[in-house]
């Protein structure tokens, strides 16, 4: 027996996590997984390819690597920044309104990393200026979405991986 979290908000995912888990009784307890949109497995896997990439191709790490997740309002994309912010890159979130990505940079780096990580913000128009200094960029906006053009590529020097979970003909 377990007990599965699914729904979209992932913080109110996690919160009901917190609130199982405090809620049992030993002996009486059960597995308990959240996966708010399966965006924590989704983040997780695109992290891990990223990582495996850096190591195999560049011999490095995420450890202080200018990670940009467009589209990262969205529940994948605060996993994978909060994945990895824990792992020492410094992440900014890129969304289409900016006081939207500053309230969802605070929530993950207080609520979810626990004020140990900060992630900063950042909007779409401005995403052709964050990318000069890019060395990683998660692509996690919804399905069909171009987040991230040739041009936008072409403009990025440092760019190492571009990782893109939704990778369908916009």
């Amino acid at each position: 027996t377990g007990i599965f979290i699914g729904g979209r908000d992932t913080k109110q995912a996690l919160d009901m996590l917190k609130t199982a888990k405090n809620s049992m009784v030993p002996p009486f307890e059960v597995s308990v997984f959240a996966d708010p949109s399966g965006a924590f497995t989704t983040a997780a896997g695109m992290v891990a390819a990223v990582e495996h990439e850096l190591q195999k191709t560049f011999n490095t790490t995420l450890e202080g690597k200018n990670v940009l997740a467009l589209g990262g309002t969205g529940p994948v994309g605060q996993a994978a920044a909060v994945i990895a912010a824990q792992a020492g890159a410094n992440v900014r979130i890129i969304g289409r309104q900016l006081d939207k990505a500053e309230r969802i940079a605070e929530l993950c780096s207080n609520e979810f990393g626990e004020g140990a990580i900060k992630i900063s913000a950042g909007a779409d128009a401005d995403k052709a200026e964050f990318i000069k200094t890019a060395d990683v960029v998660f692509a996690t906006g919804a399905a069909g979405i171009e987040l991230l053009s040739a041009e936008l590529i072409a403009s990025a020097p440092q760019l190492k991986v571009a990782a893109d979970v939704n990778a369908v003909p916009p």
